[in-house]
């Protein structure tokens, strides 16, 4: 009879120096598996019978979830202040694992005795064989960036427009979960990109698997130079893959733990992942229990999640998923597969429903890398580019809107979107599905409609009996202006750039007045306005 490793993981009440010992295990591909348990909230230590339970079977507990309490703390203040609650960051504290040997056969009567115990709120046995990335549909192409259609207004997100502004994502650190990726390609061997220290990638992962976060990588951060394509978010801090199949095993709760520790507020986090429900049907990576209350831990405390809806056409709708569903939404911005033309419609491979929020292109979306059919420059494959597709393809679209909107706002205040912030300025800006009978995957993000969305965030407030006016806007050399109701009162006026530089500075005595601007550079400005009785921000646009 064959003997299976398991490893156990448990919502626990406490916590003894011995059990505060993190480790990344070694994982077996062939006969190891994980179940989680989560125990109920209202006792305080587990009883001796659960403990003489788990010393029946050799049971040792070890913490599962490798972030630090330091940390948890830390995002347990921001959740509180940007989602007024920490419930489910202060959860992370409450995962243990639990390594023994058992024999294959028992395996399903131990997680059966697991249930009956008062502690135990729910269990559940994960498999541990890696998923394979999600399809890749990929047509053949010779062009560079001339190909990179959706760069463009409709049908496309309008990513020019930004450009255009000089945006690119700068100061805005971004990580990846998933296999694998080339940090050779000449589109990323020259940017900030890497493998997370400390972790690895598996030798066993082929290509199919590692090419997949080079074509994803190259979306996001691919070199804006002269040749091949160019990254949507080319300037962004960094990009870190956080590996879920390392050389000691596959372990996805460990990267995506992994990837929260090493986050803050206002970075992006992106699941290039799948999961399976019961029928092996391809599911979001928060399908998984454990995967959605770290996702819903990290969005509370003000870290950016985007999500593949994956390729399983399931509608998440379904009663099927009704368990799923009504745990609520875990603030990751969960993203579908559309088609690449103006019709916007659902890809049939897509999953779809009210849980998804915004779509990406699923189609003729050209990157770098070899998945699929792609061509090479000379047959090195460090020069290899291909259309990529599927909810792979749309997840980093969506995502490097997310980077280059964040880094604009954090650069003209200084503070950050939340993760509601972002996803409902995406879908209210964003252009409509088209046909949504065909299932609900959300709006496409429409670049130029959003960032002129933040700049009315920014702008007048409707402050009770205050007016003012700017003209003309745009204008050549003079800007005229008139505030009411501000009484002898000095006021200054700053002039910003769209990477949130002091460009020039006006002080004023008058509420009525001009302001010269022959000196700055034709271009988009954001005028900060401020007095002791009022301050708010104009855009203004120098001709």
């Amino acid at each position: 009879m064959r003997v299976l490793m398991a490893t156990f993981f448990l919502l626990l009440f406490f916590c003894s120096p011995a059990q505060n010992e993190v480790k990344n295990s070694s994982f077996k591909f062939d006969n190891h598996s994980i179940v989680m348990v989560f125990l109920k909230e209202t006792p305080k230590e587990i009883s001796s019978e659960f403990e003489a339970f788990l010393n029946e079977n050799s049971a040792s507990l070890k913490r599962a979830i490798s972030i630090s309490d330091e940390k948890i703390d830390f995002l347990s203040k921001e959740a509180l202040r940007i989602s007024k609650s920490d419930y489910y960051v202060q959860k992370l504290r409450r995962i243990y694992q639990v390594e023994f040997n058992i024999q294959s056969d028992n395996l399903a009567a131990f997680v059966e005795k697991l249930n009956a115990f008062p502690e135990v709120e729910f269990c559940y046995e994960m498999d541990t064989f890696p998923i394979k990335p999600p399809t890749d549909i990929a047509p053949a192409t010779t062009n560079f960036e001339v190909n990179q259609t959706y760069l463009g207004p409709n049908p496309g997100i309008n990513m020019q427009y930004a450009w255009n502004l000089g945006l690119s994502g700068t100061g805005i650190k971004v990580r990846d979960i998933e296999y694998g990726f080339n940090s050779n390609h000449e589109e990323l061997n020259s940017v900030n990109v890497s493998i997370a220290p400390g972790m690895t990638i598996s030798s066993a992962a082929t290509s199919a698997y590692t090419e997949h976060g080079t074509s994803v990588f190259g979306i996001l951060m691919a070199d804006k130079g002269s040749y091949g394509v160019s990254g949507l978010a080319y300037g962004a801090q960094e990009m870190i893959l956080f590996p879920e199949w390392q050389q000691s095993g596959y372990n996805r709760v460990f990267a995506v733990s992994q990837a929260i520790q090493n986050s803050q507020p206002g970075d992006v986090i992106i699941y290039e992942m799948q999961a399976y429900d019961a029928s092996s049907n391809l599911m979001p990576a928060e399908y998984d229990l454990t995967v959605w209350n770290l996702t819903k831990a990290a969005t509370d405390a003000g870290i950016i999640v985007v999500e593949a809806a994956a390729n399983g056409t399931r509608n998440l709708d379904s009663p099927t998923y009704a368990s799923y569903m009504n745990r609520g939404n875990s603030g990751a911005i969960l993203v579908g597969a559309g088609t690449s033309d103006l019709n916007h419609e659902r890809i049939n491979y897509s999953n779809f429903g009210s849980r998804v929020d915004l779509q990406g292109w699923g189609q003729n979306v050209f990157t770098s890398g070899f998945t699929g059919s792609y061509i090479t420059i000379g047959g090195d494959l460090n020069q290899a580019y291909t259309n990529f597709a599927g909810t792979s393809s749309a997840t980093p679209m969506v995502a490097g809107c997310v980077v280059v909107l964040q880094s604009y706002y954090h650069n003209l205040t200084g503070s950050f979107l939340s993760p509601l912030e972002m996803r409902n300025l995406l879908i209210n800006t964003g252009i409509p599905q088209g046909n949504p009978a065909t299932g609900h995957i959300g709006p496409l993000p429409n670049m130029q409609a959003a960032l002129h969305a933040i700049d009315t965030m920014l702008s007048v407030q409707n402050f009770e009996g205050f007016s003012a006016e700017f003209f003309p806007n745009p204008s050549d050399e003079k800007l005229n202006y008139a505030l009411s109701n501000i009484e002898n009162s000095k006021i200054d006026f700053q002039f910003f750039d769209v990477l949130g530089r002091i460009i020039k500075q006006v002080e004023r005595s008058t509420s009525q007045g001009t302001l010269d601007i022959a000196d700055l550079p034709t271009g988009i400005y954001i005028l900060k306005v401020k007095s002791s009785e009022i301050e708010f921000t104009k855009r203004i646009i120098k001709r």
